[in-house]
């Protein structure tokens, strides 16, 4: 299943590629992995109209750190609860460069052109901000509150895949992400579940790498 996938991905990117930059103001049919090969496809074609390469990075404009991106409705929480793995195997990560290699520069994003995006596959995010850590030798982290449209863990995972996937095309820049961190909660805003992802192993997984049982057993998963 997971090889099929992949092998979709890589067709409909090869044949709709020059047409996939205004995917921002279409809407897409209600098909998942058309959608996920829709957001790869617009990242993709982000990064050739803009001249740059796959890994190459680009000096934000501005010699500062972005503002925290939230939404105007009600109140951004306090802080997201505390990480801890849950059922972790021990699987040895992709091969990534050592922290100290990456280049210290601050998430860059294009905050409407996501909020557009999320509002149009119907993800309930609740609130987002991001995390800087590169530039305290840390990683650079978008950390995500949402409301999934279904409770149960397969649910939520495929839908934590769609924003991995929408948060990474949304890049102004190559490679200005290392993870991304998602807490699933309730109406009344109880905490269900939170996952992590690094973005080494969501392009691992893109790249064919990875097959898709082994990203979701590289996921850091905490059930409440």
């Amino acid at each position: 299943m997971y090889s099929y996938i992949r092998m979709y991905i890589s067709n409909f990117l090869i044949l709709s590629l020059p047409f996939l930059l205004p995917a921002c103001t279409l809407h897409a049919p209600e098909d998942y992995y058309y959608e996920f090969a829709l957001m790869e496809g617009w990242g993709n074609t982000n990064r050739q109209n803009t001249g740059r390469q796959l890994h190459e990075v680009i000096r934000h404009p501005e010699n500062r750190e972005p503002l925290v991106i939230a939404f105007e409705v009600g109140k951004p929480p306090a802080a997201l609860i505390g990480f801890v793995p849950y059922d972790l195997p021990d699987l040895p990560e992709v091969d990534q460069p050592p922290i100290v290699t990456v280049p210290k520069v601050p998430i860059s994003l294009r905050g409407e052109v996501l909020r557009q995006l999320f509002v149009e596959k119907q993800i309930r995010v609740v609130h987002w901000r991001l995390k800087n850590g590169r530039l305290k030798d840390d990683q650079n982290v978008v950390l995500l509150n949402f409301i999934p449209r279904a409770f149960s863990e397969r649910a939520i995972k495929e839908e934590f895949l769609i924003i991995f996937a929408l948060v990474h095309a949304v890049q102004t820049q190559a490679d200005t992400i290392d993870a991304i961190r998602v807490m699933a909660e309730d109406e009344n805003g109880v905490p269900q579940m939170s996952l992590e992802a690094q973005v080494v192993n969501y392009t691992a997984y893109l790249q064919g790498q990875i097959d898709g049982q082994q990203w979701e057993q590289r996921l850091r998963l905490q059930r409440f």
